[in-house]
């Protein structure tokens, strides 16, 4: 991974922005972008439109590089995309609804990761009977459960959630940060070479691994309300992450996944797969649901 420590460019070249937006002298390219949304864990419990929000979990958001390239010149000719293991601005704390703003207006242009770890939120079987768990950072010890065989493992070594925006040209981009997020930045492989387009075909593979429908985008809407998951699809999905969360350890006894780490790097997924159709049928009482996720 390529990882530069250079100091915050004041420009980017001029003739990369030209690739990057095809062209055009506006001088909005130089912009950056207001980036929001919410971090979520999915509704606290059957019925909840909340979307399970995650207060106090730390955001930040880092640009993406072309290898070999210095900050902030992002050549959309070169492929594959690393980024920059310094936050392109402040960390923020979520708020109690789980949301989060950062002003990426100083010259960021391009994709930009954003991780989220800590946090607590609320997830159980009714109102009344809500607890509270903790988002666990996947720190180097916890991440050895790993198998040794996975590439992926690197994009979660201090987050456990993710989520890609693309910024540029001012204006305001907004993404939710959520498991499901996580599941298709993984997908994306960046050791391998990472796209945005890549990413948003990942939303939808996820989406349908999932048997989410009646969703226009994963990224945006929230899971349990019926303007943005008529279906109700995303949140029974959502629920299923959260029970697997739940069940595996340290939260639970189920030593298959601790800390939920292949589950979140998308790997080992035969027994994820079968974990997780355990999960999902537990918390979706009555499904026959089965889940066999690549």
């Amino acid at each position: 991974m390529q990882r530069s420590r250079l100091p915050l460019g004041l420009t980017l070249l001029a003739s990369l922005l030209l690739t990057a937006c095809g062209g055009g002298g506006s001088s909005a390219q130089y912009e950056g972008s207001i980036v929001t949304g919410q971090v979520l864990m999915g509704p606290q419990y059957p019925g909840d439109t909340s979307g399970g929000p995650v207060a106090g979990a730390t955001v930040c958001a880092y640009a993406f590089l072309a290898n070999g390239s210095p900050l902030y010149t992002i050549n959309y000719g070169a492929l594959p995309y690393t980024y920059n293991i310094t936050p392109a601005a402040t960390c923020q704390t979520t708020a109690a609804n789980g949301s989060f703003s950062f002003n990426l207006l100083n010259g960021v242009y391009g994709p930009v990761l954003l991780q989220a770890s800590g946090g607590s939120y609320q997830f159980g079987a009714s109102s009344s009977a809500l607890k509270s768990y903790t988002l666990n950072p996947l720190t180097s010890t916890n991440l050895s459960f790993l198998t040794t065989t996975s590439t992926n493992y690197f994009i979660a070594s201090n987050t456990t959630l993710q989520a890609v925006v693309n910024v540029g040209g001012g204006g305001t981009v907004s993404t939710n940060i959520t498991p499901l997020t996580t599941f298709a930045v993984a997908r994306g492989n960046p050791i391998n070479g990472f796209t945005v387009a890549t990413y948003q075909n990942n939303l939808g593979n996820v989406a349908a691994q999932l048997g989410i429908s009646g969703v226009g985008n994963l990224a945006t809407a929230i899971p349990g309300n019926p303007a943005s998951d008529p279906n109700a699809s995303y949140g029974q999905a959502m629920l299923g992450v959260a029970q697997y969360l739940a069940t595996m350890t340290p939260n639970g006894t189920n030593t298959d996944d601790p800390y939920s780490a292949n589950l979140l790097n998308w790997t080992n997924l035969a027994t994820v797969s079968a974990d997780y159709t355990t999960a999902y049928r537990t918390i979706n009482s009555g499904s026959t649901a089965s889940f066999s996720f690549n």
